[in-house]
């Protein structure tokens, strides 16, 4: 039976479950007799190694009709390897020279989520960023924050601009979301560099005892499946849109080896301008300090 190869970094993940649902809701819609198997390795070295080892031996079988690759990024002789049989294979993430990619524009979309911010007024904006743990072998992470650096940079506000590390989970952007708020001088605006990231800004905030957006504005990237319950405005990207335009590459409906993928603002209700910033105490009027000399 015909089948394909998906390989991923993570399962029973929003995101990667989503890309891999687009997959093969499009290759089945073509041919349901189309069997797709998804297979697991931590991203990495070593990980794209193996990945490379599993897809060669899968690509050699003449069931397997294909492979689509999620967030690894080959390099070299495994590129070579890959294209071995003649038969294709895809990656989904990034640029990866050598092989059909389908990826969104990281460095923009930082630039109009910060730009989103400053639009509405927010000169104190934090971009809270993943780094090396995060779950792709791609440079997503890098190009979000020259994204956001571009954008304070160009309105001026270089020495304003904050970018606050932290692992790509829940739990740690929890934590540092509430270091950062706790502080005397927090940020009027975080950016996060996805959805998951700012849904545990949001909670933090909350615990804090913050409005939002009346005391601090949230925006994030991708539009995940608990957003909109959240009321996030967040730069909408679609993984099951990515799948599927991997899908098509892989059946052949389109030719081009570079796919990118458009976005767009969901604006909710995480986003407003800044509270005002607190002025002198006003001076009692003359009537008042009369008044008071006669009681």
């Amino acid at each position: 039976m015909p089948r394909v190869e998906v390989a991923v970094p993570f399962q029973d993940n929003w995101y990667f479950d989503a890309v891999c649902d687009g997959i093969a809701g499009r290759l089945r819609a073509a041919d349901p007799g189309l069997v797709v198997r998804v297979l697991t390795e931590r991203p990495g070295r070593e990980g794209r190694a193996r990945v490379t080892d599993l897809l060669h031996e899968a690509l050699a079988d003449p069931d397997c009709v294909g492979a689509v690759a999620v967030h690894f990024e080959f390099k070299g002789e495994q590129v070579e390897r890959l294209r071995e049989h003649g038969k294709p294979v895809v990656v989904i993430g990034g640029r990866c020279a050598g092989l059909p990619s389908v990826f969104v524009d990281d460095e923009g979309v930082a630039r109009l989520a910060t730009e989103h911010l400053l639009s509405l007024g927010h000169v104190s904006i934090t971009h809270l960023a993943g780094y090396a743990l995060s779950p792709d072998d791609f440079t997503m992470r890098a190009d979000r924050v020259r994204g956001y650096s571009e954008a304070m940079r160009i309105a001026g506000l270089d020495e304003h601009s904050q970018v606050k590390p932290c692992e790509f989970t829940h739990d740690a952007a929890y934590r540092a979301a509430r270091e950062l708020l706790s502080a005397e001088d927090r940020p009027t605006a975080v950016f996060a560099v996805a959805d998951e990231l700012a849904l545990a800004v949001l909670d933090a905030a909350e615990d804090l005892g913050l409005r939002v957006p009346q005391d601090l504005s949230v925006i994030g990237v991708d539009d995940h499946r608990d957003a909109a319950a959240r009321g996030l405005t967040t730069w909408r990207q679609s993984p099951e849109e990515a799948g599927g335009a991997a899908a098509d590459r892989l059946l052949g409906a389109v030719d081009d080896d570079e796919q990118l993928l458009g976005s767009v603002l969901v604006r909710r209700a995480t986003t407003a301008a800044p509270p005002a910033p607190a002025g002198p105490p006003a001076r009692p009027s003359l009537v008042s300090r009369l008044l008071r000399r006669t009681r």
